[in-house]
């Protein structure tokens, strides 16, 4: 183990960690980020710099990680001899002298370098990178982006993809010399929470005075049916109106100018061709989907980006279900899903944005068709239960308390909320086996109506 501020943390193959005592400097200020550099003491010089001037603008810690791949070596080498228990600790030492040297090279000066701790740790990169992070809880991942060679591509690169897919917070993949903060920015929008919050943490990352485009490509049906033609017209007369919402919810800083535009096409295509177009300096993405095998698979889209951006490029995880109803609802004024491990939290806020408020429920039952089951009754709340799969309704009488009337919904596939353009909360529909319920709130001139049941 090696001491000093520079202290590197030693990971064994099996897995239990030596660590030292932490510094002093472990305990931050809660209201400062913490970024985390991963750096292989050779590539990774750019990250170091993008990571100075961030934490110099932001006042931000910064910890540096290089990892060291275990030696596959057998115990006994003919050329060698028996290997040293030491190995490691020799190679751990000649790293640490490698990214402080790095840190030395940002400024040409002998020791004159950012006074960062240094962690060296020995396992696979993208597992001690994303447990770090996770450790620390940092706010931001910088690595190299892998893409100055095919070696470099390969190797460097995928380690880069592979933090990326398993991260839970933001991983910046530094390209370039990234001698100064990006004032140009690409963000990829197709109105989905993650793209939302993608551009929303590129907006962090952006220098005084710079521009986001906001960017979304789409493409038309291809057909010349009407109905299809209709579709394509009503979606392309909604676009404004939804940049305005994304827009709305970014809230710029620091004088940032938004720059709204729509493309026809194919999305990586269009948002790299436009990039290279406008000399972008930071492309932003978001990862999709919270289970393990969308989490792997990140999305072929970012994914695309990832490998072949021409600048740096910033992926964010997915949000987590309360911030992306919330998004989902003030953008596209709908929030639709089908995971129910989801459907408790969403119902839960649901819940709580309108408890009190009159209702409307209805049923429709493709073997007897729509039908209202009660009317005037106030929401006391909404709930779901993962061990039968069922949503629950509690209404009651607002003027009696011991009123109260309950529907119990099975076999659900999907929970959905409709909110209006100022956000506020028009209806709640559950989809079950080949049916729906839609509980509806009454207009406010209609709060004191009659109350009815089946």
């Amino acid at each position: 183990m090696i001491t000093d501020h520079n202290m590197p943390r030693m990971v064994p193959p099996d897995g239990t960690a030596h660590v030292a005592p932490p510094a002093t400097k472990a305990h931050h200020d809660p209201v400062k980020r913490t970024m985390l550099v991963a750096t292989s003491g050779q590539d990774g010089t750019a990250a170091l710099r993008a990571a100075e001037l961030l934490a110099a603008r932001d006042s931000s810690d910064v910890v540096v990680l290089s990892v060291i791949e275990p030696n596959t070596m057998p115990a006994y080498a003919p050329q060698l001899g028996f290997l040293s228990p030491e190995r490691d600790t020799v190679r751990a030492e000649a790293r640490l002298a490698a990214v402080a040297q790095q840190l030395e090279q940002l400024h040409n000066v002998p020791g004159g370098g950012p006074a960062w701790p240094i962690e060296i740790q020995l396992g696979a990169a993208p597992d001690a990178i994303v447990e770090e992070a996770r450790r620390r809880k940092v706010s931001l991942i910088i690595m190299d982006s892998g893409r100055h060679d095919a070696i470099a591509r390969l190797l460097t690169g995928e380690t880069t993809l592979r933090t990326i897919r398993r991260a839970e917070c933001p991983v910046l993949a530094v390209g370039g010399a990234f001698n100064a903060l990006p004032r140009v920015g690409v963000a990829a929008i197709d109105f989905s929470p993650s793209s939302i919050v993608a551009a929303r943490a590129a907006l962090g990352l952006l220098a005084d005075g710079a521009t986001l485009h906001l960017v979304h490509v789409w493409s038309r049906s291809g057909s010349n049916h009407p109905s299809e033609l209709t579709r394509d017209e009503a979606y392309e007369r909604k676009l404004p109106g939804m940049f305005d919402r994304v827009e709305e919810v970014l809230h710029a800083l620091r004088s940032i100018t938004l720059h709204p535009i729509s493309l026809l096409g194919t999305p990586v295509e269009e948002i790299l061709q436009f990039a290279t177009s406008q000399g972008a300096d930071l492309i932003a993405a978001g990862r999709r989907g919270h289970g393990i095998f969308e989490r792997l698979l990140v999305g072929s889209v970012t994914t695309a980006l990832v490998r072949s951006a021409p600048c740096s490029m910033l992926v964010t995880p997915e949000p987590g279900p309360a911030d992306a109803d919330e998004l989902a609802r003030s953008v596209m004024g709908v929030f639709e899903s089908g995971t129910s491990n989801d459907w408790a939290i969403r119902l839960e806020g649901f819940s709580r944005r309108n408890l009190g408020r009159r209702t409307i429920l209805e049923v429709d039952d493709p073997h007897v068709g729509k039908q209202m089951q009660a009317s005037g009754y106030s929401l006391l709340g909404a709930t779901y239960d993962h061990n039968d799969r069922r949503v629950q309704f509690m209404l009651g009488d607002p003027a009696n308390e011991t009123v109260h009337l309950t529907h119990t919904i099975g076999d659900v596939t999907a929970v959905a909320v409709r909110s209006d353009a100022n956000g506020r909360d028009e209806a709640l529909r559950v989809t079950h086996g080949d049916g729906q319920a839609v509980l509806r709130f009454l207009p406010s001139g209609a709060q004191h109506g009659e109350l009815r049941a089946r």
